[in-house]
């Protein structure tokens, strides 16, 4: 049994023994970073290389571009232009590229037959585009116009002679004045402001209980022979004309200006109804429904 027992000189052995794998792994360990450590430097200059190999691409590209107006040897090869473009520019005096790439881009579209866009294709396609603050300064003109315009005091105006006034006898003006001083009723139906349904149009009452017929005071007036109108001013206009139903031009003719006015008839569109206006200024006829413009007011 004493034999069993392990000694110290074991368990040294067993220690060194444990101490020499701990570094073991620890080597392993260290050398598995390094190969991380040199992986990560290698994509590294990989992705440098990539940059500089891009970076050298567009340099080129850009090259390119900037010698394509080099490239060029006559004016049929530039972008947009034919034989019969090539005559014209030749024609306006641009024999060469150089002279093209001299020239600016109001120059160009002034040739025969080259506008704007192609006069801008061409100097995009020589070099040398011009960008032009005409825009800009367009832009700012409009603003001011727009505010000029809005300065403008306007208002609207009947067409024609609106003010026009007829020529009337003596007899005829008192009547119209007379007219005017009595007036008449307006002879509403019974109970139309009693119930909505019953509209305010005129209708003799018939009951033999009605009020309204009976004549009691407050129930209104019924339509009587003694409510008409001076007879000289019997079917006047307001104003003193005589009204006369036009719907056409035709219509004006054997119409007195200085007695009769027109009145356009509803269903009239507005280019014919423009030119009955027309016609009736011409012939100084004032017409009792123009039409109203908008005018600029006067100072």
């Amino acid at each position: 049994m004493a034999d069993d027992e392990p000694t110290e000189a074991d368990e040294v052995a067993e220690t060194e023994a444990e101490d020499a794998e701990e570094i073991e792994a620890t080597e392993e360990v260290a050398e598995t970073e390094a190969e991380d450590a040199e992986e990560v430097e290698a994509t590294e200059e990989v992705a440098e290389t990539d940059e500089v190999e891009g970076t050298e691409a567009t340099d080129g590209s850009a090259d390119e571009s900037d010698g394509s107006g080099e490239e060029l040897s006559s004016l049929e090869d530039i972008s947009g232009v034919g034989a019969s473009k090539a005559d014209a520019l030749r024609a306006a005096g641009y024999e060469s590229i150089d002279d093209v790439k001299a020239a600016s881009q109001s120059e160009l579209s002034e040739v025969d037959g080259v506008g704007n866009a192609l006069a801008a294709r061409i100097k995009a396609d020589v070099g040398g585009l011009e960008v032009s603050e005409e825009t800009d300064a367009e832009v700012e003109d409009d603003s001011a116009d727009e505010d000029d315009e809005e300065e403008v005091e306007t208002e609207l105006r009947p067409r024609g002679h609106a003010d026009k006034t007829p020529t009337l006898n003596d007899e005829t003006a008192r009547a119209l004045a007379q007219k005017h001083r009595e007036g008449k009723p307006a002879f509403r139906r019974q109970k139309y402001h009693a119930k909505k349904r019953v509209p305010e149009s005129w209708r003799k009452p018939r009951g033999n209980l009605s009020k309204q017929r009976r004549g009691i005071k407050g129930k209104g007036d019924m339509v009587e022979a003694g409510f008409r109108s001076p007879t000289a001013a019997r079917g006047l206009h307001p104003s003193g004309f005589e009204e006369v139903h036009v719907h056409n031009v035709d219509d004006l003719e054997g119409v007195d200006g200085d007695t009769q006015a027109v009145r356009i008839d509803s269903k009239v569109g507005a280019r014919k109804r423009e030119r009955i206006e027309e016609v009736a200024e011409d012939e100084e006829i004032r017409v009792l429904n123009p039409t109203y413009v908008e005018t600029e007011v006067e100072e």
